[in-house]
């Protein structure tokens, strides 16, 4: 199975960038189950929530 790069991000973090992951999640989602996918959403969700400090009583609210 071909592997996947993930994409190089600039220091602007511009439209480009946000295309460049959009496709790269693409990628990676069209080889999962949508179980899986579930889970590595949750998971990214989870490591923005802890970096950026959010309530997660805020961000279950988001849901």
């Amino acid at each position: 199975m071909d592997e996947i790069k993930k994409p190089e991000i600039s220091s602007r973090f511009d439209v480009e960038d946000i295309r460049k992951i959009r496709d790269y999640n693409s990628q990676r989602h069209s080889r999962m189950t949508r179980s899986e996918i579930v889970e590595d959403i949750r998971k990214g969700a989870e490591e923005i929530i802890q970096k950026y400090g959010m309530n997660v009583t805020y961000a279950q609210k988001l849901r």
